[in-house]
């Protein structure tokens, strides 16, 4: 038999469980193609960042892959999940003593 966890809260689940499936993926969606795109040196621009890339020490390129996650949720971070996804509110919460 399998037995879920909450991936938010950590609390073990019954049959009564959700899951959140989010995708992370780079946006690409340009009104139309202009002249200047056509025209532009696409080559020079690529020599340009490896150059940056080489004066700066920093070779590798920043991971701008597609990616998938899944998680099961309870019913209680269900509903605080959906009233916050972005997590926006949990940075607003924290209180910090007065050193």
């Amino acid at each position: 038999m399998l037995h879920f966890t909450c991936d938010l809260c950590g609390s073990p689940m019954n049959d009564h469980r959700y899951v959140v499936k989010v995708s992370v993926y780079p946006a690409f969606d340009p009104e139309e193609i202009t002249e200047d795109d056509v025209e532009a040196d696409h080559l020079k621009d690529v020599s340009d960042v490896l150059e940056q890339m080489e004066a700066s020490g920093k070779l590798e390129l920043e991971d701008c892959s597609a990616k998938s996650l899944r998680f099961d949720l309870c019913p209680e971070c269900r509903k605080k999940y959906l009233k916050d996804p972005l997590a926006r509110d949990s940075g607003r919460r924290l209180k910090f003593s007065q050193n």
